[in-house]
């Protein structure tokens, strides 16, 4: 394998890992903002923003060699190929998929404990103040972005089991 296509490779892969965050996360907690401040602004701002997401994706997916180019990634190696063992393409994509939900998993597990730890104390809290609020708890219950959270956690927990089939699927031939 060439420099050259490992680079193409991680860029893919990225703007995949980038795909899932605006699908995932960015769309979701702009779409919650643009209905609570219903505003024209607002709206126009994240339709825009979404669009540069959306052709930022497009961009390096099809024209990674302008960034390898651009970043000069494949200057400054000994020799023009990666020796990577027995990986090919499959298993790297099966490597890059279990850190895509790895990551999705790190990313996700601290505000869905959050969010249930705060539904715990809001189910057990008598009228009022309660006993926690002294230690800095005084967070709101938001069960939008607990759902949003709880969806990315089953994500990363399919594609952590079902990375196989993902990859198979990822690279199949026509």
């Amino acid at each position: 394998m060439t420099k050259r296509d490992f680079f193409k490779i991680i860029i893919k892969l990225f703007a995949l890992y980038f795909l899932l965050l605006v699908v995932f996360n960015f769309i979701p907690s702009n779409l919650r903002y643009a209905i609570i401040e219903f505003e024209p602004i607002v709206i126009k701002s994240v339709i825009i923003s979404t669009l540069v997401m959306g052709l930022l994706f497009i961009f390096l997916l099809r024209k990674s060699d302008t960034v390898i180019n651009v970043l000069k990634l494949d200057k400054g190696f000994d020799t023009d190929q990666i020796e990577l063992g027995n990986f090919n393409g499959f298993q790297i994509v099966k490597l890059a998929l279990i850190f895509i939900g790895g990551f999705l998993f790190l990313d996700y597990i601290p505000q869905f404990l959050r969010y249930s730890f705060l539904a715990f104390k809001k189910e057990v809290s008598i009228n009022g103040p309660g006993i926690l609020e002294g230690y800095g708890y005084r967070d709101q219950m938001d069960y939008f972005q607990w759902t949003v959270s709880g969806m990315n956690l089953i994500l990363a927990y399919l594609i952590l089991t079902n990375y196989p089939k993902i990859a198979n699927w990822m690279t199949r031939e026509n």
